[in-house]
């Protein structure tokens, strides 16, 4: 099935802004949780602490996910870049599971988030953004690797699916020649890492504070958190321009 060439525009350029369309969302989402005071979400506390448990789960399930692609696959694919572009077709590890494996584990972070901050404002204007989002980008990747790679991607498209990841594989066989890259892996993952870890600390931090629960001791494990976070951050960063393990 073919997309509008309009659809397929919005498809790009969301694409090459995709780093900074969800900032406007994020503070609406901030600006609901401040409006709400802390109060619990639904269910109240016992089941909000609860969802605090599930979301860091799912969040860190979503980041294990993108972890695995990044160290499989091979440059100038997977959306790392700021235009759409493959070199090769992936069709094999995480990719003979599910057709937008990144996609998928951007949604366990979002959900995990979502569920740390448990609220139907959150909830709502998150998945909203997000769905509604890459509807676009991913009808106009498919475009793109539609003309490039013809009916070797239909065929691939009428295998696997588009999000929900199939029970066995489609095609065996292991992306990168040289095995799974941890490095690449790293130094690809530690900045949406920290992006996510650090608005859950926030998430939890705002949520104890606005309920007067934020004592010394969780303020200090807090901080802790984020400290090791941002040390990790930096490390790894220096690690990439070569000023350290060189």
């Amino acid at each position: 099935m073919t997309s509008s060439s309009s659809t397929l525009s919005v498809g790009r350029t969301l694409f090459r802004l995709r780093s900074l369309t969800p900032v406007p969302v994020i503070i609406v989402c901030g600006w609901a949780l401040y409006a709400s005071r802390g109060v619990p979400g639904p269910g109240g506390a016992t089941v909000d602490l609860a969802f605090d448990v599930l979301g860091l789960f799912l969040a860190m399930l979503g980041q294990t996910l993108r972890f695995y692609v990044l160290g499989w696959v091979p440059e100038g694919t997977s959306g790392q870049n700021l235009s759409i572009q493959a070199s090769t077709l992936n069709t094999t590890g995480p990719y003979a599971y599910v057709r937008n494996p990144l996609y998928v584990g951007n949604l366990g972070i979002v959900l995990g988030l979502c569920c740390i901050a448990h609220d139907p404002w959150v909830y709502g204007l998150a998945l909203v953004f997000f769905f509604g989002e890459y509807f676009f980008i991913i009808r106009a990747e498919e475009d793109f690797l539609r003309s490039k790679f013809g009916a070797a991607f239909d065929e691939f498209c009428q295998t696997v699916p588009r999000w929900v990841p199939r029970l066995s594989a489609a095609k065996q066989g292991a992306l990168r020649s040289g095995g799974f890259d941890w490095r690449r892996a790293l130094k690809k993952e530690i900045n949406p890492f920290s992006a996510w870890a650090l608005g859950a600390v926030g998430l939890f931090g705002w949520e104890q504070y606005a309920r007067g629960g934020l004592g010394t001791g969780l303020l200090a494990s807090l901080v802790s958190v984020t400290a090791i976070v941002l040390v990790s951050l930096l490390t790894v960063k220096a690690w990439k321009k070569g000023w350290l393990f060189s």
